[in-house]
């Protein structure tokens, strides 16, 4: 199974290397604009061929997926392009700028019978399924505090001037997007849609939101939804019922999940193998080429983007993005 990668960050390093733990899997092509820069990533990785026309990527029928990691305001256009020309495409969080968009790309990929999925990294990894059974133990669940909040790599080029895509609201980025996202997505797994949105953000120069804070109001609970950029946070991710608590280590990347019942007591429940993080969506996106339905992912990413949607308008973030 062939396949190419859109965008040269450290992510598409990581993905391929979980990629190499797939004897089926071969790295065909790396797509760039500028051909120097992808024949450099295509030299460092061991790609067999580059592109940098996207009518040539979509026209080269040896190709069986695309994994997207462009900037965000590129995955719609590129998803359908992918998908209309008989490839399935797995596209890196969020999916798409907004919901609208995303039901445009699952349009595309039932019209064509391809494969369409958000590369969420938590919602595949073997701890997901373990906090579906951990809430069972805590009893009626009536609160949720998801946090994600990690001082940018790239926040101080910013606060020097050094404008990068991971700051540039013009891309459809900001807090949001990029760290917000993932609380949100595992809110929106284990509860549902919720009944209410509201939040606030703290604004950076150039109209970038940098980090906030959304409350989902759901019957009988509620859910806080804390993330951040230009901040690093150290208390976990918990969820409370009224027989105990869930602790999550790290809604981005859940190692280990700590039960603490009522009365005192701990379990701790641990990730059971070392396999990169990456593997897991990897490994579901193939099954799904491979004919198993996986429905669930999208209704999760379309619910996801509904609430961002909700909470971009009611925080007066705007991306000027079509």
């Amino acid at each position: 199974m062939n396949f190419a990668v859109i965008g040269r960050n450290f992510v598409t390093d990581l993905f391929i290397e979980s990629s190499r733990l797939f004897d089926e899997l071969c790295l065909y092509g790396v797509f760039s604009r500028n051909q120097a820069t992808a024949d450099s990533f295509a030299s460092k990785h061991g790609a067999i061929k580059t592109f940098v026309s996207l009518d040539d990527l979509c026209a080269d029928k040896n190709i069986d997926f695309v994994y997207i990691a462009s900037p965000n305001i590129c995955h719609e256009e590129q998803s359908i392009a992918l998908l209309n020309s008989g490839k399935h495409v797995l596209v890196e969080k969020p999916a798409a700028h907004c919901a609208e968009a995303f039901g445009r790309m699952l349009d595309a990929a039932e019209r064509n019978g391809r494969v369409l999925m958000e590369a969420m990294m938590p919602a595949h990894m073997p701890l997901s399924s373990a906090l579906h059974g951990a809430l069972d133990e805590i009893g009626t669940v009536r609160r949720a505090t998801l946090t994600y909040c990690q001082y940018s790599s790239r926040y101080d080029d910013f606060k020097n001037g050094i404008v990068q895509n991971a700051f540039d609201p013009t891309l459809c980025n900001g807090a949001l997007t990029d760290i917000g996202v993932y609380c949100l997505h595992t809110a929106i797994m284990l509860f549902g849609a919720p009944e209410t949105v509201v939040g606030g953000c703290v604004f950076l120069p150039r109209s970038i939101d940098g980090e906030g804070t959304i409350v989902l109001g759901y019957s009988g609970m509620i859910a806080d939804i804390i993330y951040s950029k230009i901040s690093d946070g150290v208390v976990p991710s918990q969820i409370q019922g009224e027989k105990g608590c869930v602790l999550i280590d790290s809604v981005a990347r859940p190692k280990s999940l700590t039960i603490v019942s009522r009365g005192g007591g701990e379990r701790k429940i641990d990730a059971s193998d070392e396999k990169p993080n990456m593997y897991y969506e990897l490994f579901d996106f193939i099954k799904q080429i491979n004919g198993h339905a996986m429905p669930r992912f999208n209704s999760y990413t379309l619910e996801t983007l509904k609430v961002m949607d909700k909470a971009r308008a009611l925080m007066d973030i705007d991306f000027n993005a079509k």
